[in-house]
Order: structure tokens, then C-alpha cells, then sequence
């Protein structure tokens, strides 16, 4: 009974996000929750499959097996696919569907071989195989399972660090461009997701070693199998989470973009009119500034006042607007310190 219900849990915690998120996309279309709906349905099959190895339901595994097999390359190229969505105005498509190739070459080959595998080879490559992680003794087509699925969990190993690495880079190049776009960074920024970012790093590297390690290790005492469930279905509802409440994206950075065809001005010579505005008429008192708005004051685009913040003054947008705020409030506590 217990063993039910811990190998039922992640399931149900991936089946329940994907319900949330299904509405959620229902009340408004958003592209980057697709793909975190598409990463929480793959994830609960993952754990269909679990479900089915830890209840030792062997008839369906043939089936599940192949399922998990999929899922299991799949969960890291669609997470980064989610990144990319809020971070990159344009992401490569023709890159992302080369991040599922492992998964649907590894489906294929797994799938044929349990459909030209007889019904004694089946039973004996998941009584040996999946159960008491043996190779040697398996016969014929067996044994080409056996490495199939040994092959499977190096590719997984392997996915781990460019997925974890490219994600961070997104982030921070995301991260900075809307330093340099907005001062009130609040719900715009991705802090909670790089520090789940940083998790989903440690959960890794758990995922990499009970990998390594094998799930019929896990088979025996409840203990056992409670420990890496409880990890990965609170590091679930973190993604949950995070994703349900991040309502900005690059999109709407670049739908703040409107470039009219003006001149360009000198740096040095914008540089001042961008601290007349700002400091000497006190524009950083408007509560949500945007660069857009400082270049429609005065008469030009973003990119030409970006360049003069952070080539002339060296700071970005929202440091530089910040910055003035807090000099004025603590001109206001001293002049008025009641």
C-alpha cells in the first residue's frame, strides 16, 4: 500500500500542474506555458512508468517501458525548450527539434525490439534486466535491449550539463536585458526560476545517480523509494509554480519596442539631455519608467539611449534609475526626518 501511494505521488503532482496549466492557457494563450505543459505531460508519463516497474505490473511493460524511455531523454531538452521560450525573441526551432532526437531514436529502437522480441525474452529482460539490472545472461534480442537501455542512460548522463549550462546563459542574457530596459524589475526579472535552475542542478545530479544506481535498487523497503520521490515531486511543484506565477517574457520586452527611424545622437550629447530628463525634471518618479518612455520624451529610440547609458555612464537602465531614487529618498529622510 505504501509502495503505491510514493510511486503514485510524482504522477499525480505532474498530472495536477498540467491541469493548472492547461487552464491557465485556457484563460491565456502563452507560449512559454506550453511548453512547460508539454514538460509536466511528458514528466507524467515518465512516472506512469515508475508507477508501473515499482507495482511490478510486468504486463505492461513492454508497453511503459517504452514510454519511459522517451520521457526519460525528453524531460532536459524540454525544460531548456521552456528557457528559451522566455528568454530568446526568436528560438531556433531547427536546433530545439535536434534536442529530441535521442528520445524518439531510443523510443524506436526499444519499441521495435519488444515488438520482435518473443514473450520468453520479454520476461526474461525484465526479470533480469529492469529488476536485477543484469546483462550477460540475457539472450539474443534480449541482450540488445539490455544495451539499448544502458546506451539510454549515458545519452541521459550527457544531456545533463549543456542543458544545465545553456539554461544559465538564457537567464542571465535575458536577465540583463531587462536591467536595460526597465527600472522596476519586479515579476519581469527570472530569479526564482535560475534559483530552481540551481536546484533542478542538484536534483541532476540526484537523477544522474539513482540513474547510475538503477531503480531496482529501490525496490524493498518503502524508505528507500521515499527519498528520491519526495525530492523530485517538491522539486515539481516548485516548477510548478514558478512557471504558473512568471506572467513576463522576452515577448513582451520586445512589444515595448516601438524604433522610430530618427537620428542617431551623439552619446555624449544624449548623455545630458538623459540626466535633464531624468534627474533635473525628475522623471524617475514615474513608478514604472521604461526606456521607452525616456525615448519618447526625448524624441528618439531605446537602443540609442541604451548605448548612451551603458557606454557613457556604465551602468544600465535600472541601476541608473534606481540609483536616483534612492539619492532623492534619502534627501527626503534628511530634510524631513520625522
Amino acid at each position: 500500500m505504501i509502495i503505491q501511494i510514493l510511486s503514485t505521488m510524482p504522477m499525480m503532482v505532474c498530472g495536477m500542474l498540467s491541469a493548472l496549466l492547461a487552464l491557465s492557457l485556457y484563460d491565456h494563450w502563452d507560449k512559454p506555458k506550453l511548453r512547460l505543459l508539454t514538460f509536466m505531460l511528458t514528466a507524467t508519463l515518465l512516472y506512469l512508468g515508475h508507477y508501473v516497474f515499482f507495482n511490478h505490473a510486468t504486463e505492461a511493460i513492454p508497453l511503459t517501458d517504452t514510454i519511459y524511455c522517451f520521457c526519460n531523454l525528453a524531460v532536459y531538452p524540454l525544460y531548456l525548450m521552456y528557457i528559451e521560450e522566455l528568454t530568446q525573441s526568436c528560438p531556433n526551432r531547427s536546433r530545439q527539434n535536434l534536442y529530441m532526437v535521442p528520445s524518439v531514436v531510443c523510443t524506436i529502437v526499444v519499441g521495435v525490439l519488444y515488438i520482435l522480441m518473443d514473450g520468453q525474452e520479454k520476461a526474461q529482460f525484465v526479470c533480469l534486466h529492469l529488476y536485477q539490472n543484469k546483462v550477460s545472461s540475457l539472450p539474443g534480442l534480449a541482450w540488445w535491449q539490455a544495451v539499448v537501455h544502458l546506451t539510454a542512460k549515458t545519452v541521459f548522463a550527457l544531456q545533463i550539463p549543456p542543458v544545465l549550462i545553456k539554461g544559465f546563459r538564457h537567464i542571465q542574457k535575458y536577465n540583463q536585458l531587462v536591467d536595460n530596459y526597465y527600472s522596476n524589475t519586479e515579476g519581469k526579472r527570472i530569479y526564482r526560476i535560475k534559483t530552481l535552475l540551481t536546484l533542478f542542478a542538484v536534483t541532476s545530479v540526484m537523477s544522474f545517480a539513482f540513474n547510475v544506481i538503477g531503480r531496482e535498487e529501490f525496490i524493498g523497503p518503502s524508505w528507500l523509494l521515499a527519498v528520491p520521490v519526495i525530492v523530485f515531486s517538491l522539486l515539481l511543484l516548485l516548477i510548478g509554480h514558478v512557471g504558473l506565477s512568471q506572467q513576463f517574457s522576452v515577448k513582451d520586452v520586445d512589444a515595448d519596442a516601438i524604433e522610430d527611424d530618427v537620428p542617431p545622437i551623439p552619446n555624449s550629447e544624449l548623455t545630458e539631455r538623459i540626466r535633464k530628463a531624468v534627474i533635473d525634471e525628475r522623471l524617475f518618479l514615474q513608478p514604472n519608467l521604461k526606456i521607452s518612455d525616456l525615448a519618447t520624451q526625448l524624441n528618439t529610440n531605446r537602443n540609442y539611449i541604451y548605448n548612451a547609458i551603458n557606454g557613457e555612464m556604465g551602468t544600465n537602465f535600472s541601476d541608473f534609475i534606481n540609483q536616483q531614487r534612492i539619492d532623492y529618498a534619502c534627501t527626503l529622510m534628511e530634510e524631513h526626518p520625522d
